[in-house]
């Protein structure tokens, strides 16, 4: 299988997030109309290609809650399972772990490799959107912040945060009309949300900024740069680490597309990053045994032969009636 979405934050502790990953949650079955109780534990056959896992145990010294959807039968390319696992703790960060998983598939040779924009799950972009949520100690949000000059020296810490996973996007406004340039950032980072941090500058925080981090380290006017973990300004080797998109390829490139380029360049890095260990063995210990395949394969099997009798009925022209013997049927030979 391969990774189409991977993100993982930790959540400050004090917050509902137990019960808000619930409610949105439940908001979003409801919209797909999918009648299941988001807070019962239990495996549920929706169909034959679609199981669905809820697992609300104590764990860890808090609360594990996992939302899990599988589809065995996916085809390439196709979604196989995606995974909201949530750790509510009363006296310590929590997390929120988003993963979706896609059938692997590998490209024969003469073939452009597939590399799709997996969406950002709605579930995680409503939750950034209520929770407090931190990448190693940066904070994350579901749409770029403007930065003020009195945020410059927390913004210098998420710079050299050697502990946070994603990057931290730093857009600059040049010469846009505030609300156009607003509109525009806010397009290019929609498929970032959950995997980086992004800041907008206007010309005087600009200023600032990058008489705090020297030219090297400069955002350029009119610029998008991409700043990876562990800033280390004094390393004249690191600059080159930090991505700009320069000028001439904003101008020349839709906004979506921008868009769709940085989701899927980030995605792929984010899919490299190992979930760390003491979330990745709290799941592993708690996880539930699988429906048995057996179990599985009938009810595919009840499943197509209900296909097939409603599709003779349809070619006959008949409609579903009890046929009762008479007891001279019954007994005649």
């Amino acid at each position: 299988m391969a990774v189409g979405f991977r993100s993982f934050l930790r959540v400050t502790p004090g917050q509902r997030l137990l019960d808000t990953a619930i409610e949105h949650l439940s908001t979003w079955l409801a919209c797909k109309e999918i009648h299941l109780d988001a807070m019962r534990p239990g495996q549920y056959v929706l169909d034959h290609d679609d199981l669905v896992t809820v697992l609300n145990r104590p764990a860890g010294g808090g609360r594990l809650y996992q939302w899990r959807r599988q589809h065995p039968d996916a085809q390439p390319r196709d979604v196989w399972r995606t995974a909201i696992s949530v750790l509510e703790h009363p006296d310590e960060p929590g997390w929120i772990w988003t993963e979706i998983e896609t059938r692997d598939d590998r490209a024969v040779f003469g073939q452009a490799p597939y590399n799709r924009c997996m969406s950002v799950p709605s579930v995680l972009r409503g939750l950034l959107a209520e929770l407090e949520a931190t990448d190693g100690r940066t904070e994350i949000t579901p749409s770029p912040q403007w930065v003020t000059l009195g945020h410059l020296p927390d913004l210098m810490d998420y710079l050299a945060d050697e502990t946070r996973r994603g990057p931290v996007y730093m857009i600059s406004q040049g010469e846009q009309p505030r609300e156009d340039f607003e509109r525009w950032a806010r397009e290019i980072t929609w498929h970032l949300v959950g995997l980086g941090s992004a800041f907008m500058l206007d010309p005087a925080v600009e200023a600032g900024f990058n008489e705090m981090v020297g030219p090297a380290h400069a955002v350029p006017s009119g610029t998008m740069r991409t700043y990876l973990p562990d800033v280390n300004l004094d390393n004249p080797e690191d600059p080159p680490r930090h991505r700009i998109l320069g000028r001439p390829r904003i101008l020349m490139t839709d906004a979506r597309r921008l868009a769709r380029m940085l989701g899927r360049a980030e995605r792929d890095r984010a899919a490299r990053l190992s979930i760390p260990d003491d979330a990745l063995e709290l799941v592993r210990a708690n996880e539930p045994p699988m429906l048995p395949v057996s179990w599985h394969d009938q009810q595919r099997l009840l499943v197509e032969l209900r296909a097939e009798n409603e599709r003779l009925r349809q070619a006959l022209g008949v409609a579903p009636r009890l046929h009762v013997a008479r007891h001279q049927e019954l007994t005649a030979s």
